[in-house]
């Protein structure tokens, strides 16, 4: 009887432990597609170049070595079709580079750190696939990275997928044309098409300016002036009402399309006065019933939930 282990009876038992963690990580792989279609919730990695063509991010630094927490890395460069959202391996190809690095750390090698992009509070993958996701199987938390940080105008974070990518793609547009950047504003949408109304309702805004000024309103001036005396009153009341804590899910910006929509139809009938607190308190009181959140959420999960 032996006492005492050889370094190749660790070896082989370090081999097969990793070989049977890569097997259960492609069967949680396929759960995790295989809920994705259910729930109609995308489980894949952004790509990192839609990303940077979409949001126009140019400019890069070196920022350093750093801790960075695994749950914000949530896309990569090149290779976002080989594993999940939760960097879950997708392809048998990884087979071999997966259990080779599994290895390593279960034999206290010390690997390098691995290479990612910075957009604002999410993380992409420039090298290191294979030990993000070893690190993901083996629950460590965080990893060491050589972080390389690009400037961007909208907020990423975990929860931003390939959905929310494109509405945050007409957003920077937005921001753009109107010049509201310098306000540094939080006119986050979870929909599309908001805001194409919004810039409806900065043109509108423009032609009664002009009207009462007798001059040329330049858009980023009607932007400013729209932000200051329409908007920003409207998400104050949004707050004061407290109608969001009925609707985690949405912002103050969807609140106010949803809000000044329904103003309109009452407006139009006679059955409401047009200010801000009586508009907001009427759609509270319509809409934040527990029947009106049920059918919400069955169109939301049905995708018909539109402005």
């Amino acid at each position: 009887m032996h006492l005492f282990k050889s370094n190749t009876d660790i070896d082989t038992q370090n081999r097969y432990k990793a070989e049977t963690h890569f097997s259960k990580a492609m069967s949680r792989a396929f759960k995790e597609e295989l809920n994705s279609w259910i729930t109609r919730k995308s489980s894949r990695l952004l790509p990192f170049e839609a990303v940077k063509e979409k949001l126009e991010l140019w400019f890069v630094k070196d920022i350093g070595i750093h801790s960075v927490p695994l749950d914000a890395i949530i896309g990569s460069q090149g290779r976002y079709k080989s594993f999940t959202r939760h960097f879950l391996p997708l392809e048998e190809s990884s087979r071999e580079r997966w259990k080779e690095i599994e290895n390593a750390i279960s034999s206290g090698r010390m690997l390098p750190p691995v290479e990612l992009y910075k957009v604002c509070n999410a993380y992409f993958v420039k090298d290191g696939h294979h030990r993000i996701s070893v690190a993901k199987s083996r629950n460590t938390g965080t990893i060491d990275a050589r972080v390389f940080e690009y400037n961007c105008d909208v907020s990423l974070d975990n929860s931003t997928d390939i959905y929310m990518l494109t509405i945050l793609e007409t957003y920077h547009k937005f921001l753009k044309e109107t010049g509201l950047k310098k306000r540094n504003p939080d006119l986050h949408l979870t929909r599309l098409g908001g805001y194409n109304i919004i810039m409806e309702h900065i043109q509108r805004h423009a032609f009664f300016l002009a009207k009462n000024k007798k001059r040329e309103i330049s858009l980023e001036e009607a932007a400013a002036s729209w932000f200051d005396n329409i908007y920003t009153p409207m998400a104050e009341m949004i707050h004061k009402n407290k109608i969001m804590n009925a609707f985690p899910h949405r912002t103050e910006t969807d609140f106010y399309i949803w809000i000044v929509k329904y103003k309109n139809k009452m407006v139009s009938e006679n059955i409401l006065k047009e200010d801000a607190e009586s508009m907001v308190n009427e759609y509270s009181r319509k809409f934040s019933n527990p029947f009106r959140q049920l059918i919400g959420r069955a169109k939301k999960f049905m995708g018909i939930v539109k402005y």
